[in-house]
């Protein structure tokens, strides 16, 4: 089986020994969340890799993690309305799904439900283009948690 990929998306395992698994697609799109986050590119100048450049960034004290994360973040998210503790939890799960052992890497569900639980995800789309984020609101018994989305 051949894989056809763009550069800097292609995970290391199938670059190095040619091995093909789900995880794959899991190191993908942590390289697009960590996109997102940074507002670069998966290939910088000189061929580097995005998802090469986030060694360390969450290790360490709270405060060396948030200072770490403020400088891999596109300036641009800064001016946004957006909660710091979910930019956290973003590049949290990016840099899970970019690990370089597939075995550690998160399954698929795992990473939508940890980015479901990112309050600023939620948004009301409308004619008008993007609303202010709708905030979760959990609501249940018996460890049942319901999502119920309202506006500011």
């Amino acid at each position: 089986m051949h894989i056809v990929g763009t550069q800097g998306y292609i995970a290391p395992e199938y670059v190095a020994d040619g091995v093909v698994s789900t995880k794959m697609d899991v190191f993908s799109f942590g390289v697009v969340l960590l996109e997102l986050v940074s507002g670069r590119e998966a290939i910088g100048e000189g061929g580097k890799l995005l998802w090469g450049t986030v060694n360390g960034v969450l290790d360490g004290s709270e405060e060396r993690k948030v200072k770490k994360v403020k400088e891999f973040m596109n300036g641009g998210l800064e001016g946004e309305r957006c909660w710091m503790e979910s930019v956290m939890n973003v590049m949290g799960v990016a840099i899970a799904c970019v690990n370089k052992d597939p075995r550690r890497r998160p399954r698929m569900v795992d990473v939508v439900y940890a980015l479901s639980m990112t309050h600023d995800l939620f948004f009301h789309v409308s004619e008008d283009g993007l609303l202010p984020p709708l905030f979760p609101r959990k609501i249940g018994t018996k460890g049942i948690i319901k999502i119920e989305t309202r506006y500011l």
